[in-house]
């Protein structure tokens, strides 16, 4: 069985195709050229002939296939109100407009809300627990350590940390089921492009919040430079801007002791790449007594959430993970990500 798995990350879209517990192609690719031509992605996805696709799933809908996705879903999985327009977003509609069109059976996986191990109370007036990529990064994350460790899914406890490009992002673990979630418009500080959780108040005046919002006001935004280049991101060169980014992480994962005794924690994300960060953010956290590691992946050529992607497709299909899909209940999946919203009616 060939399941590609595909991560819509903020600055690369990464491809990874799984067969049976073998990786057998991988590739990432600008996110700007799937925003200019999606049909490139598209035709290199109709080349690996995958047996299914597992598509960028954005927030996250219920193990739906695309021929049964209502116009409401196709809405929730961008949340993008009509008359604005995200260039990727735009692209990813097109992409599968035409792998559509072409037969492949093309799957959309839940986003951390959606899950039925995490608590309901957990779940008011949030959104944003961890969109569906976040969610492939804990599976895959469960499957590794306890593979790693020899241990069986139940033994697993401990966090993820994801340090994406555009967003950051936390999923917590407790006995191999992902019970809590952190996605990146709740993150309590910057991440690099995004200004994590914001002050009603700010919000509030404003006035209309568009979409490209969320994609600005950041750590590198904090520097006073746009597009400052994530290896110029030091703690010596914008002391102010990285430590905000590095306490927020802070707050974040010292926020679980509230739900989960571990202090396991693992690393992911793009920015793990890029020393000067990865080790301000693993020695103040060892600081605080927490054991840091970075995350064990299948490969090191694409993304841990591209093939989390793959893994979880893999077992909702039948395939070798099945048993890693079904003990985490992501088959069991169900609901609206806006189902906790209090003001849902106004959505």
């Amino acid at each position: 069985m060939k399941i590609l798995g595909i991560d819509p990350g903020t600055v690369s879209f990464d491809l990874c195709l799984l067969e049976d517990r073998e990786v057998r192609y991988e590739e990432s690719m600008p996110s700007s050229v799937v925003a200019e031509r999606p049909e490139d992605m598209a035709e290199k996805c109709l080349t690996l002939k995958p047996d299914v696709i597992i598509a960028p799933s954005g927030y996250g809908l219920p193990n739906r296939r695309l021929s049964e996705v209502t116009e409401r879903e196709m809405f929730e999985l961008t949340l993008v109100r009509e008359g604005e327009s995200v260039p990727v977003l735009d692209g990813m509609k097109k992409f599968f407009a035409i792998v559509g069109e072409a037969g492949l059976e093309i799957l959309f996986l839940p986003g951390v809300i959606q899950l039925p191990t995490v608590p309901r109370w957990r779940k008011f007036n949030k959104i944003d627990m961890g969109t569906a990529d976040k969610m492939c990064i804990g599976a895959l994350s469960v499957e590794m350590v306890s593979q790693k460790k020899g241990a069986s899914y139940s033994e697993v406890n401990h966090i993820v940390v994801e340090l994406g490009g555009g967003y950051n992002g936390l999923i917590t673990i407790e006995e191999g089921r992902i019970v809590n979630g952190i996605g990146g418009t709740l993150f309590p500080g910057p991440s690099f492009m995004n200004a994590g959780a914001m002050d009603g108040e700010i919000a509030y005046l404003l006035g209309g919040f568009e979409k490209n919002l969320l994609f600005q006001g950041g750590a590198s935004y904090l520097t006073g430079s746009e597009s400052l280049p994530i290896e110029a991101f030091t703690g010596e060169s914008y002391p102010e801007a990285f430590n905000a980014f590095v306490e927020g992480i802070l707050f974040a994962v010292c926020s679980q002791q509230a739900v989960l005794e571990s202090r396991e924690v693992y690393l992911s994300g793009r920015l793990t790449r890029y020393e000067d960060i990865y080790s301000a953010v693993k020695v103040s956290l060892e600081k605080l007594g927490y054991v840091v590691s970075l995350l064990p992946v299948l490969s090191n050529r694409s993304k841990a959430a591209a093939q989390g992607y793959a893994m979880v497709g893999n077992g909702l299909c039948g395939g070798c993970y099945e048993p890693l899909v079904k003990y985490m209940m992501i088959d069991k999946a169900k609901g609206s990500v806006t189902d906790y919203v209090y003001w849902r009616e106004r959505i």
